[in-house]
Parts: structure tokens; sequence; C-alpha cells
């Protein structure tokens, strides 16, 4: 997986003029308000990912950050804790000065609880957009979290453990979203039939896919939704998605392909 799909207009430009090829003033125009549009799209695109990037390190750091402060935190409250239970007596004053520790100890526990629960109901949200071979790769941390409809009391994990789980799916997810993947996948087409094919991922954003050989015509989108990624077939995508594929591969020179788009 790499990133490869960089500005592949300019390489064409490149290689038009490099053949030697002189198009008419109605093409050159056309060509060039097109691949202004295109570029203009293009950088559009990068900064949205690059943003979104930016977010997802910026929540990690943070998230890394309060856990390390929060286990802290619990370390230092529980030793307290400790030293309090051993020296207590039946003077009321003790008494007091204890519970209100034990109070603040339960403040930062609550503190704590409520964050995990926030990246928790994100991942939720997340899983039935995430590709199947992803959801695969990170099913083991995902099924540790606790399921939406548990109630509190029934959560045996560590609030700890928890923030691990969750952090190991979020960092899966952002990898994901920041590259290009293609990977083979057995797609059911509408007319019923179960075909292997190969599909190119770019993130979370869109995806495409291709048959082969004997299937070479079948071919189409895949859009992401809340309820997973709808497939939309198009034959006239196969032929543009064996072009990418062998450019992300370097089987072929870069250039410009036009890929169809559908926003929801």
């Amino acid at each position: 997986m790499n990133r490869c799909l960089f500005p592949l207009v300019l390489c064409l430009v490149s290689a038009v003029l490099a053949a030697g090829q002189t198009p008419s003033d109605s093409a050159t125009k056309d060509y060039l308000a097109l691949s202004r549009e295109l570029l203009n799209k293009y950088y559009e695109t990068q900064k949205l990912l690059s943003k979104e990037e930016t977010d997802w390190k910026t929540g990690k750091e943070i998230v890394g950050s309060r856990l390390a402060l929060m286990k802290a935190q619990m370390k230092e409250l529980t030793e307290k804790t400790a030293e309090q239970q051993k020296t207590i007596t039946t003077n009321d004053t003790e008494r007091e000065k204890l519970d209100a520790q034990n109070k603040e100890l339960l403040t930062t526990q609550d503190l704590q609880v409520s964050a995990i629960q926030k990246l928790e109901t994100r991942v939720h949200s997340l899983w039935p957009m995430l590709p199947a071979f992803l959801q695969d790769k990170i099913k083991g941390q995902y099924e540790r979290l606790p399921k939406p409809e548990m109630k509190p009391e029934d959560i045996k994990s560590s609030v700890g453990e928890r923030f691990v789980n969750v952090l190991i799916v979020i960092n899966e997810v952002n990898k994901f979203h920041s590259d290009v993947t293609v990977i083979n996948e057995r797609r059911k087409l509408a007319d019923g039939r179960e075909l292997e094919v190969r599909v190119l991922y770019l993130g979370l954003a869109a995806g495409y896919f291709a048959g082969s050989g004997e299937t070479a015509d079948v071919g189409g989108m895949l859009v992401p939704g809340p309820k997973g990624w709808e497939t939309v077939e198009d034959p006239k995508v196969a032929a543009l998605v064996d072009e990418v594929i062998a450019m992300n591969k370097g089987d072929k020179v870069a250039g410009f392909v036009s890929l169809p788009v559908k926003v929801r």
C-alpha cells in the first residue's frame, strides 16, 4: 500500500508533450480547464484528508496523555486511600477526610469512564463503515469493547483495558484512512453471482472494484455509509480500475485516470 495517487494529470501532460503531440486550441483549452478543475478537486481532497489525519493523530495523542495522567492519578489516589485505611480510627474528623478523598477518587473514575464511553461510541458508529478485511484485522480488540446496550455494572473490563483496546482500533482505522489499499474480495452482484474481484480503497472516502479474466467486464463503485459499503455496479469502471492498480503496482507509467464519484 502506498500513496501513489499524486496529481497524475501532470504526468499525462508531460507524456503528451514528450510525444510531440500538438492538440488543437479548442482541445487545449478544454483539457486545461478540465486539468484545473481536477487539480482543484484533488487539492481540496488532500486538504480534507490531511485535516482528518491530523485530527486523528491529535486525538490519539490527547487520549494517550489523558490515559497516562489518569493512571498516575489513580495510582496516587489509591496509595493515599490505602495509607488512610491503615491509620483510620474512630475519630470522626479522620473519617470525614477519608470520605472526601474517596469522593475525589470516585469523581476521577467517573471522568475516566465518561471519556472512554465517548471513544467507544465513536468506534461503534464507525464499525459498519469499515471494510470486511479491516474488521477481521481488529475484530479481537473490537469484541472486547463493551456492547452499547450493556449496563455499567455488567462491564467486567477495567477502564485501562478499555482504553488500550479502543486506541488499537482507532490507530488501525487511521492508518487505513490515510492510505490507498488494493485487495481481493468476494462480492455479490445484482444478478446473484458471487465473484472474487480486485478492490481499490481510497481510505474511507470511496472504493472501486473490477473483475479479471472471464469477469473482466465486471466493475463498479463502493460507497461508504452508516450501514456499510453500498455497491454501485458500472462495467465502465473495470478498465479504469485496472489502470489505477497497474500504476499503484508500478507496472504502468503514472497517468491521469478519471474515476466516477458518488456523493451522499
